[in-house]
C-alpha cells in the first residue's frame, strides 16, 4: 500500500474510483489524481493496463496534466488499443506532455 499524504481521499481509493459505474465519480476521481502529481504517475501507469477502457482513458488524461515525460513509452502503447477513444486520449496526453516539457527545458 502507498503511503499518501496529500490533502482528500488516499490515491488508492481515487484509483479504485477510476473503474466506479458513475461516470461524474470517475471523472472526479481522475481530476483529483492528477493534482497529485508525479506522487501518482507510476499508479497511473499501471491503470493503463486495466481491462477497462474508461480508466485506460482516464488514466492517460490524467497523466497528461502531470506532464511527467516517465509516461510516454506507457502511453505509446495505446496507440494499438482496441478503443478509438483510448487511443485519442494517449496521442493527447503525449502531445501534452511533449508541449509542457518543452517550456521546462
Amino acid at each position: 500500500m502507498m503511503e499518501d499524504s496529500s490533502p482528500g481521499p488516499p490515491l488508492e481509493t481515487l484509483l479504485r474510483d477510476l473503474t466506479a459505474a458513475g461516470i461524474n465519480v470517475r471523472w472526479r476521481a481522475a481530476r483529483m489524481i492528477s493534482t497529485r502529481g508525479t506522487d501518482a504517475v507510476d499508479a497511473l501507469i499501471r491503470c493503463l493496463y486495466s481491462n477497462d477502457a474508461g480508466c485506460r482513458l482516464l488514466a492517460a488524461w490524467a497523466l497528461g496534466n502531470i506532464g511527467d515525460r516517465k509516461a510516454i513509452p506507457f502511453l505509446e502503447r495505446l496507440a494499438e488499443d482496441d478503443e478509438p477513444d483510448v487511443r485519442l486520449a494517449g496521442e493527447c496526453a503525449m502531445e501534452k506532455i511533449m508541449r509542457m516539457s518543452s517550456f521546462s527545458v
